[in-house]
């Protein structure tokens, strides 16, 4: 447009139309403007947003510029549907808690049997020695609780026979009216047997068990007691025998003499009133069984070996 202007005055050099058309085409045309070295920074345009998709942008607006590439941010890729599960997966989820209890309770019964077989086999090995136990226990408190105090009670005392083998003594009553060796028996059912017969018989139901006649078994540790105390003539006859069954026992026939239930020792005792030794033998009696009483422990292992021995042979 200025150079059309020039033109059209061009035939007016002198003009001031013609003068003023061609200096701004020197200067706009003729002799441009160098563009500057640096990038011009241009802080006065204002923030615009721009929107990418579904995501709005912050950015100023800047002049188009050929050799700037504007990338735009990728679209976020929608998530696949995830596939339609297995009724065989839908029922495993399920039945999974189910299937964890049930084994946990699995583990937990086969614990209680393996338990109950070690115990059963453990009663079966030391069961009757057990239950022997207890029914000592029980007589036990029963002349604790009916006795004087002047009467000095021992249980399970190993002492020495006169052939020099060893015997145990479930309990053993020492007074000045008499000495009193207790047989304990924790026999459970019908029990046969005279006071001659060298076996007995325990029936529950249709289980029979034959055991020593206790009468007899009980002979050996009066004899051995006489042997202890030193007890011979008139006073030997002072040391009784007594058999005493636990109430779990029922007899079908008739008691022999001195077999009796336990809670009937104590009245038993006290029937004998007639003082059969002095103070002093009764201190000397007292003196040899505590000495027997300290050494028990290892006479009760040497008395172990020894029935050990006796089986096998």
């Amino acid at each position: 447009m200025l150079q059309q202007q020039a033109d059209r005055f061009a035939g007016q050099p002198n003009s001031r139309n013609y003068q003023d058309a061609r200096r701004e085409l020197n200067n706009h045309c003729q002799n441009p403007i160098p563009a500057p070295d640096k990038e011009l920074n241009l802080t006065n345009i204002p923030v615009k947003t721009i929107t990418v998709g579904n995501t709005k942008n912050t950015a100023a607006t800047q002049p188009a510029n050929p050799n700037v590439v504007v990338t735009a941010k990728p679209q976020p890729v929608k998530p696949t549907p995830s596939a339609i599960p297995k009724p065989a997966d839908i029922l495993k989820q399920l039945f999974a808690p189910v299937l964890a209890l049930f084994g946990s309770l699995l583990a937990f019964l086969l614990l209680i049997v393996v338990v109950m077989g070690l115990l059963a086999l453990f009663l079966a090995r030391h069961g009757a020695r057990i239950k022997g136990a207890l029914a000592e226990r029980v007589l036990h408190k029963v002349l604790v609780k009916e006795l004087p105090a002047s009467y000095q009670h021992y249980r399970n005392l190993v002492i020495p026979t006169e052939q020099g083998d060893l015997t145990e003594i479930d309990h053993l009553v020492v007074s000045a009216y008499g000495i009193f060796v207790i047989e304990v028996k924790n026999y459970r059912g019908w029990i046969f047997g005279g006071e001659k017969q060298p076996r007995w018989t325990v029936q529950r139901f249709r289980s029979k068990h034959q055991f020593m006649n206790p009468l007899h078994q009980n002979y050996k540790h009066t004899e051995a007691i006489k042997h202890v105390l030193g007890l011979n003539g008139k006073d030997s006859d002072a040391v009784h025998s007594i058999v005493a069954f636990s109430q779990r026992a029922e007899f079908n026939s008739q008691i022999p003499q001195n077999v009796m239930y336990i809670d009937l020792v104590g009245d038993y005792l006290q029937q004998f009133y007639q003082p059969c030794f002095d103070d002093e033998q009764v201190r000397q009696f007292t003196a040899r069984l505590n000495f027997a009483l300290a050494s028990r422990k290892a006479l009760s292992k040497l008395h172990l070996a020894q029935v050990k021995t006796q089986k096998a042979a």
